[in-house]
């Protein structure tokens, strides 16, 4: 009959402790990504992370319309993103009146893993699930009480790379290459042509054979001798006579 009232108690102080561990005054809050700033009395652990006391950090949702279970954590100004992981959701019965944190419970001395974590004002608020290797130290630390079994895999913090500025260099205005033409399939070689057929000249005609001449035509001179002496044998004659 004792057993009952003195859970109670348990249980009662168990979240005073627990609530004692969020610094009220440091902790701010957003409503799109439950942006909250916050700082606890002594070493603490979130998913692949071991986080120092007395510390200002910031915690909030992945800023993603479509995944509202992947939780960071950054250093106060969001230099450093420390971890981030998959959550699952978590439910209870009344509305949370601030940032609220539950814890398991481990050894004295060890870093207290947070369990859950409700924004002020919801019931509905995100369990932490941590890596397997993680979650085995933990029960390693718990004194044979239950832990939590969920267990996935961490998602790496993206690696920001160092911001070199480079000199200034003069705009290069880019050529613009030419358009590539079809391939034109050369022409094929003109076959040569036949050569002409030469025509033999005709054979020019002999020369016809030279008429032969009268031979009364050879003796015209002997005759018109003839005829000249004998006209001057007649003037001769008729000188004489006178």
């Amino acid at each position: 009959m004792h057993s009952y009232p003195k859970r109670v108690a348990v249980l009662f102080g168990g979240l005073l402790i627990a609530l004692a561990f969020v610094a009220a005054p440091a902790t701010h809050a957003d409503e799109w990504d439950r942006m909250t700033r916050f700082s606890i009395n002594q070493p603490f652990q979130v998913p692949n992370a071991t986080l120092e006391p007395n510390t200002k950090y910031l915690m909030k949702l992945l800023d993603s319309p479509s995944e509202r279970h992947v939780v960071q954590v950054f250093n106060e100004d969001q230099s450093r993103l420390l971890s981030m992981f998959i959550a699952i959701s978590a439910e209870q019965m009344r509305p949370a009146e601030g940032t609220e944190f539950t814890f398991m419970e481990v050894d004295p001395g060890y870093a207290k893993p947070i369990q859950k974590w409700f924004y002020p004002g919801r019931t509905i608020g995100l369990e932490f699930i941590y890596p397997p290797q993680q979650l085995t130290d933990i029960a390693a630390h718990q004194g044979g009480r239950s832990v939590t079994t969920l267990s996935a895999e961490v998602i790496p913090a993206p690696v920001e790379e160092p911001t070199q500025i480079a000199e200034a260099q003069p705009t290069e205005i880019p050529r613009a290459e030419p358009e590539p033409q079809p391939e034109v399939a050369p022409a094929p070689a003109p076959e040569p042509e036949a050569p002409a057929a030469v025509e033999e000249p005709a054979p020019a005609p002999e020369p016809a054979p030279a008429e032969e001449l009268p031979k009364t035509a050879g003796e015209l001179p002997f005759i018109g001798l003839i005829g000249l002496l004998s006209l001057g044998a007649g003037l001769t004659l008729r000188a004489v006579r006178h």
